[in-house]
């Protein structure tokens, strides 16, 4: 069965179909991982009540090999149908085009959200973010463009400028140029207001940047209309200073183009746990954020953790809120018992688990509480 779109909002059976891209790589054996923490979860909190029917979706180098191209239509309409999707790993294609970009182009997923949170049991260098739980909302896909200086249309455009605009920018300069869109900017304003809604969260931050006074007042400007979701904005400096003292004060962040990619990046390579996913106006697809490391692929020897934090939050999205509770308890407490997988693993004298290790150490921790 599947979820359907009513006045009142989403309606989520008790038997759901979701899809699952297998992915590239790693991305078969996360996504075994996940698959089967999130199945017992859902069997431990809901007595058989509830459950999920997996549906695999062909998009990568599988697809290719089948149908000759990476993202047949056929796979984009099932995840259409479906509304909700669980995918892995995926290579870039052989033009280095980003399959993930395409296909959240396709779906119209405008807005990646982003998750770092402190989870009982990890280690880790800045000891104030054991309060840390951060949701972080941005453009899905930021349109970037850039011009080499060695290219002749990179003549062309810095002539341009200088001339219409009075810049002084020698001939022997690249030009990186990031545009931000007011309509679109809007729109994952308005996601972020709708997360913090369903996730229980009081307060949005809004990030203002140097550069770009604009994409602040945009986002004030749907803020705005919100009544029981508040909102602040507050400088890049300010922010960064507040968070290391008290992070606990933040709960979702909208920022901009330009600086989402730092941030993340610093958070990420912090906390070393990040995850979630990519939303648009009803189809939203769950992600594993990391790498398809096909030299690692078929030893076992993969981190699931990201993608079964993103089954969390897929959890969370349908409302299905005591399974993705039973499974960070029970990762807490893999964590507390040094069951490790390798990327998180910054203890030299413990050494790391295995991929299908670490989601059986999960399940048996559940069983077990």
């Amino acid at each position: 069965m599947y979820i359907e779109f009513t006045d009142s909002g989403m309606v989520v059976p008790d038997v759901l179909t979701i899809g699952y891209i297998d992915g590239d790589g790693i991305g078969p054996e996360i996504t075994g991982a996940m698959i089967g923490v999130v199945n017992s979860a859902i069997e431990l909190a809901y007595k058989g009540s509830r459950s999920i029917e997996w549906h695999k979706i062909l998009i990568g180098t599988e697809a290719y090999e089948k149908f000759g191209t990476y993202v047949p239509e056929d796979s984009i309409k099932e995840i259409q149908k479906m509304y909700i999707a669980m995918k892995s790993t995926l290579n870039f294609m052989p033009d280095k085009r980003d399959l993930n970009t395409i296909l959240r182009k396709r779906l119209g997923l405008y807005s990646n959200i982003r998750i770092l949170k402190y989870i009982e049991g990890m280690d880790i260098p800045v000891n104030t973010f054991n309060r840390l739980n951060l949701t972080i909302i941005r453009d899905s896909t930021p349109n970037s463009h850039i011009f080499y200086h060695s290219s002749e249309s990179t003549d062309d455009l810095i002539r341009f400028i200088s001339d219409n605009y009075g810049l002084n920018i020698t001939p022997d300069s690249g030009i990186y140029m990031m545009p931000q869109s007011k309509f679109r900017t809007r729109k994952i304003a308005k996601q972020a207001v709708r997360y913090s809604r369903r996730n229980g969260k009081k307060k949005i931050t809004i990030l203002e940047s140097q550069q770009n006074h604009e994409f602040a007042n945009w986002c004030i400007e749907e803020a705005s209309a919100q009544e029981d979701v508040g909102y602040e904005v507050v400088k890049t400096r300010e922010f960064m200073k507040r968070l290391i003292a008290s992070p606990e004060d933040f709960e979702v962040i909208l920022v901009d183009n330009v600086l989402s990619q730092t941030l993340v990046d610093y958070l990420a390579g912090t906390i070393n746990i990040e995850y979630g996913s990519s939303i648009g106006d009803e189809c939203a697809v769950f992600e594993a954020v990391q790498s398809s490391l096909p030299s690692e692929a078929g030893y076992d020897a993969a981190d699931p953790l990201s993608f079964i934090l993103s089954g969390c939050e897929m959890l969370m999205h349908i409302g299905w809120v005591e399974a993705a509770q039973i499974i960070e308890k029970a990762i807490s407490a893999a964590f507390k018992d040094n069951k490790i997988p390798k990327d998180i693993n910054t203890k030299p004298d413990i050494s790391p688990i295995k991929c299908s290790e670490f989601s059986s150490e999960i399940i048996k921790r559940m069983n077990s509480a």
